[in-house]
């Protein structure tokens, strides 16, 4: 007779009876029941359970009685559970298997997947307006497949149009199928609401059936709860990030009663695993029929960004998929481990099946072409660009290397770039120049800005603001009545301060051409409204697009329209300036269309350096782009070291 007999009780315990009294009485066992929360009883012991980790349970509950020398009998309901699993493992591996073989497009050889993506292809011949390309194609039916997966590809590589690709298949089967949605949500950012809508009506021909969830104060909270508790709900439900948090156990209602595809676009913003967003997600995911994670950038700081990812689309088995703990991939990143590494290679290995990276050498885009256009300075502003660099200097040479990154040091950079391009922005605080901090830069924390007191100069830059053109204004204008005018061309004209993007409106204005604004101030339907216009190569009213980076960062595609971009200064995010570039530089361009970046660098000035520094980066990047898993932290974005360290150097040439 066995000394334990382990049974499942209410579906969801383990119930352990006979010499229990031993497993209580040993100090050892006791703290390892603790750690699976037991409960005791008149001698039966409970133990609860969850799907994802009835097995774990039960190995930890069979290796406390082998260390007490105490013999098991598992109950046939227990048994079956066992059998049930394992039989689940091993559909799950070759699953997985097949997956993989989608993924490496190496499916030649099983009819089954043969005649899975003929049957996939006939779908959308026969429901989609758009031609994918064949690696759209194939990307769209490993997520069909999957019905569980990440998109890791490079910007541009048209994920929109893959997911509705997978979602048209999945739509189109039979309702009691257990693969069938015909919902989606998505949740993103809100610069990636109307694209979503927009390519719906590109894709399928029709106007889809949305609700937005974030993003316009006029949406009520009765408006929201109308849709998510309708019997039924539109068909596209839109949704920010920060917005999950709020309204989790609505949306996880409106996903229990609905069969919804859960698209996370630009999703390595919930890569944290302890972040709210995070947590959000993944408690969401739970109830999903079908998950989805889009992103460029999987890893940006680390692989323990993937682990949340992979924990998203498959939440019930994610650690045995990883097969790595979260701090143990933290050690690789720390530790510098690259691709070559085993521990690495075989975390790779885990995570194949279940994502796809389309590289950007994959997307065969048209060449690009790209102008550093020297800019030389009036007297005014040489004046003042060198009587700034001239007393910020010594506080530079003073500076000890740690000291380098200090507040004030990068205010003095900013003002310095400023000066670079426009002096007229020195008069406002730095707080009123920038839509948001850079790389941790807080604005406001500069009470008093230091080195444009002087009352000399103070009057120049006064007297500048009120009569003088910057040069680079002059030098934006003439590229494009020159360059872009006369093919009926248009432009985005890109700018890191808010300033300059006003100001060289108005200049624009003056001169009567006519432009609009992308920059934060501009209300969100505003800013929809104006893209969707410069994206129709037919409307005309305004040709050029003045743009902050930030506020035109991610989720928005501008090649439709536009092919040309002018910089009129960069700072120092590699990751931002190549975002940037990617508005205009996509999948669906026509061969024989030619993009063309300009850069306005004022000679003798920072804007030598950051652009000697940023092409030194960017080829870096691009090189690492193409990796499975490019691991971004290994290239660090251009620090205040680097800039100071450079201007010191320059500075003493000229000296």
């Amino acid at each position: 007779m066995s000394d334990l007999i382990i049974d499942i009780n209410l579906d969801s315990h383990y119930s352990i009876t006979g010499q229990t009294d031993i497993l209580i009485k040993n100090r050892r066992a006791r703290i390892s029941l603790d750690g699976l929360g037991y409960k005791e009883s008149n001698g039966l012991i409970t133990i609860e359970f969850t799907n994802q980790t009835k097995i774990s349970i039960l190995d930890s509950i069979k290796r406390i009685a082998e260390e007490l020398d105490l013999s098991i009998n598992l109950e046939k309901s227990v048994d079956a559970l066992v059998g049930s699993y394992k039989r689940e493992q091993d559909n799950f591996i070759e699953f997985s298997n097949k997956a993989k073989m989608i993924r490496n497009n190496q499916f030649n050889e099983s009819e089954e997947l043969v005649e899975g993506f003929k049957k996939f292809k006939d779908v959308i011949i026969e429901t989609f307006d758009r031609k994918l390309y064949d690696f759209q194609l194939l990307s769209a039916y490993h997520m069909a497949f999957s019905q569980n997966s990440c998109n890791f590809s490079v910007p541009g590589a048209g994920k929109t149009s893959i997911v509705y690709g997978a979602y048209s298949f999945l739509r189109s089967l039979n309702s009691d199928d257990r693969r069938y949605v015909d919902k989606i949500l998505i949740i993103g950012p809100l610069s990636s609401f109307a694209p979503w809508e927009s390519e719906y009506e590109e894709c399928f021909g029709i106007k889809p059936t949305s609700q937005r969830l974030s993003g316009d104060s006029s949406i009520s909270q009765s408006e929201k709860e109308n849709h998510l508790y309708s019997a039924s709900p539109k068909e596209l439900t839109l949704m920010n990030h920060s917005a999950l948090q709020f309204i989790k156990s609505d949306v996880i209602n409106f996903l229990k009663n609905n069969k919804v595809l859960v698209v996370v676009d630009e999703a390595h913003r919930i890569k944290n695993a302890e972040g709210v967003w995070g947590k959000s997600a993944i408690e969401i995911a739970k109830e999903a029929h079908a998950r989805v994670i889009l992103t460029g950038t999987p890893a940006p700081n680390g692989y323990e960004d993937l682990f949340n990812l992979i924990q998203f689309i498959y939440p019930y088995k994610y650690t045995e998929i990883i097969g790595i703990h979260h701090k143990q991939l933290q050690q690789l990143t720390q530790s510098n481990a690259n691709i070559k590494d085993s521990r690495v290679k075989s975390f790779v290995e885990n995570i194949k099946p279940f994502f796809v990276r389309t590289k950007k050498s994959e997307l065969n885009l048209p060449d690009i072409f790209e102008y550093k256009e020297k800019v030389e300075m009036d007297f005014y502003q040489r004046k003042i660009y060198d009587f700034i660099l001239d007393k910020y200097i010594p506080n530079f040479q003073q500076s000890s290397r740690a000291s380098f990154k200090d507040t004030f040091n990068k205010a003095k950079l900013i003002r310095l770039r400023q000066a670079a391009t426009n002096p007229k922005s020195l008069i406002k605080p730095l707080k009123d120049s920038m839509e948001r901090s850079e790389d941790g830069f807080d604005p406001n924390a500069i009470i008093n800005d230091e080195g444009i007191s002087d009352s000399e100069i103070f009057q120049d830059i006064q007297n500048y603001s009120e009569s003088a053109i910057p040069p680079k204004f002059i030098k934006a204008k003439e590229i494009f009545e020159k360059e872009i005018l006369p093919v009926n061309g248009k432009v985005i004209v890109w700018t890191i301060f808010i300033q300059n993007a006003e100001q060289f409106q108005e200049y624009l204005e003056g001169c009567g051409i006519q432009s609009r604004l992308l920059i934060g101030k501009v209300p969100q339907h505003e800013r929809e409204n104006i893209i969707k216009n410069f994206n129709n190569p037919r409307y005309n009213q305004f040709s050029i697009v003045i743009a902050n980076p930030y506020a035109v960062s991610e989720s928005i595609s501008l090649h439709k329209g536009c092919h040309n971009a002018i910089y009129m200064e960069r700072d120092f995010g590699v990751a931002n300036f190549l975002q940037s570039k990617n508005r205009i530089h996509r999948v669906g361009l026509p061969e024989n269309v030619n993009t063309n970046y300009y850069y306005l660098v004022s000679q003798d000035s920072i804007d030598e350096i950051i652009n000697k520094k940023l092409n030194q980066k960017v080829e870096r990047m691009e090189e690492m782009i193409d990796q499975d898993i490019p691991l971004f932290s290994r290239l660090q974005d251009i620090d205040e070291n680097e800039i100071i360290t450079a201007l010191l150097m320059e500075y003493d040439k000229r000296a």
